[in-house]
């Protein structure tokens, strides 16, 4: 082996350097945020933002979990919701995905353009309503946070494009030895794959826990909100109290400050944390899926 020299490990250690540097920075604001929502609304609004908690004060989370329930059921919906719809969608990707890398199979071109137009092209709201309430009936139906998500076509060509990247050698070998092409996508394809899972599972994983339009929409049951939208329906209630509020009840409230600004950042630390902590796991996985299921096709 070529022994290192001086320039080698000078530039190695200035790549370092930037790179903690880089990460430094994109964790200062959240840091600052994190900071913010533990931090007293009237220092908030006369010094803005810290680095360091100048006045501790937990009001911005007693306001969040005084209802407790609601808050831990929704978050049981939430982390339903999005275990059940990342499974869905891998599993709904993958068997689409498979098939369409395949040379062998007939108007593959045509599924292809056929998925290709939906990314342009919708029915719109309307449509989409009362296909979901009417035909569907999926009106207060976990099923409607899940189902129409399932299957997105971006990923689809992503996870396409990742199957035809692998050997064909591969799949002919497995022919000669008797197997077919279900037995060679479920012991070849797949095992191959865990860097496009990783990565489509991620971009799923994000959308459902951030799901509140379609709760919006189809969700009427309080039991059935999901974390974001119970986060949404508090900010905008608190919003509402902080403006409405004249002289004479901020006065008999003892001139006490509603925190709006903390409890912004309050849900925030709340929502993002579970998503914060997965991706660390699936990031070796997620560069080269994004890379490879990107290049060809």
């Amino acid at each position: 082996m070529r022994k290192e020299s001086l320039a080698d490990r000078a530039t190695v250690a200035g790549f370092t350097i930037v790179c903690a540097l880089f990460g430094l920075m994109c964790l200062t604001p959240l840091w600052v945020a994190l900071v913010a929502s533990f931090s007293n609304e009237y220092a908030l609004i006369r010094s803005g933002y810290q680095i360091w908690i100048n006045q501790l004060d937990f009001t911005s989370y007693r306001l969040i979990f005084s209802g407790s329930d609601d808050v831990l059921r929704a978050y049981g919906v939430t982390i339903l919701t999005t275990a059940l719809g990342v499974g869905t969608t891998l599993f709904l990707t993958a068997l689409t995905a498979f098939p369409l890398s395949l040379r062998s199979m007939r108007y593959r071109g045509a599924i292809s353009f056929f998925a290709y137009f939906t990314m342009l092209f919708n029915g719109g709201l309307v449509p989409n309503y009362i296909l979901t309430v009417r035909f569907l009936h999926l009106k207060n139906n976990l099923l409607v946070l899940i189902i129409p998500a399932a299957l997105n076509a971006y990923n689809l060509f992503l996870m396409r494009n990742y199957f035809q990247t692998l050997p064909e050698s591969l799949a002919e070998s497995a022919k000669i030895d008797g197997a077919g092409d279900f037995r060679i996508f479920r012991s070849i394809a797949l095992p191959l794959a865990k860097p496009i899972l990783a990565t489509i599972g991620l971009f799923a994983a994000m959308g459902y826990w951030n799901e509140w339009y379609r709760v919006l929409l189809y969700i009427d049951r309080r039991s059935m909100f999901t974390l974001q939208f119970l986060i949404m329906k508090l900010q905008q209630q608190v919003d509402f109290l902080s403006s409405s509020m004249n002289p004479q009840a901020r006065q008999s409230l003892g001139n006490i400050p509603i925190p709006t600004i903390g409890i912004r950042l309050a849900t925030a630390m709340v929502s993002i944390g579970p998503i914060v902590l997965l991706y660390p796991f699936l990031q070796r996985y997620f560069i080269g899926g994004i890379l490879i299921g990107s290049v060809k096709g």
